[in-house]
């Protein structure tokens, strides 16, 4: 499944996260599983607010100085993985 651009993206209330030099840990609580997110996966873990896709991508782009088709693929890789995981919950289109 591809996450849609306008799709909001939100942090499961069932993890706890913390920031660790650069980079995140995040501990989905009911799997028991810990996920060390790099300096990118930790800034796009801190987007995950509500926000849309496409929002998150503006931003990731930004700051990352990277072209948009790419910033988008590995978003919506990240979104799929952390949402399968149990990390993110994705509503909307």
């Amino acid at each position: 499944m591809t996450v849609a651009e306008l799709a909001r993206v939100y942090r499961n209330d069932r993890v706890a996260a913390r920031a660790v030099e650069g980079s995140a840990l995040v501990v989905v609580l009911d799997k028991r599983e810990l996920h060390r997110l790099n300096g990118v996966g930790a800034r796009v873990w801190e987007l995950c607010d509500g926000r849309n896709v496409a929002e998150i991508c503006d931003q990731v782009q930004e700051e990352f100085d990277v072209e948009r088709a790419q910033a988008m693929a590995d978003l919506t890789a990240f979104i799929e993985t952390m949402e399968a995981v149990g990390a993110l919950r994705v509503e909307g289109p």
